[in-house]
């Protein structure tokens, strides 16, 4: 698995906008309910620019994402429903070889944690 940072300017800001996972067909247990990601992961940094991807991935929302106090130093991804959407898109998600996340959703769920 890896991660990469895609960052673009924003306001005139350099400003990170997607967290995006990489992995290769089958490497995610899709069988799972929960994928947890190691939040203190070294990253590559890159262009907006530089993302093209013919590959198939799934994008991940605010909602899809979880918090566990028994999981420390990780962020869950629930599975169901990015199996669910892509099957309404007609997709086989065992094929999927990335996961796309917004930075400012992966924020906001971190920053939750302060509060619990």
């Amino acid at each position: 698995m890896k991660i990469a940072v895609y960052y673009d300017y924003f306001e005139g800001v350099l400003s990170p906008l997607w967290y995006v996972i990489t992995f290769r067909k089958g490497e995610l247990n899709w069988n799972r309910d929960t994928a947890y990601v190691p939040i203190e992961t070294p990253f590559e940094r890159q262009s907006a620019e530089d993302f093209i991807s013919e590959k198939m991935g799934i994008t991940v929302t605010l909602g899809d994402l979880t918090l566990n106090e028994e999981k420390i130093g990780k962020f869950g991804i629930q599975l169901a429903p990015l199996r669910k959407r892509a099957q309404e898109n007609m997709k086989d998600y065992w094929d999927a070889e990335y996961l796309l996340l917004q930075v400012s959703d992966l924020e906001e769920v971190l920053q939750m944690k302060s509060f619990c």
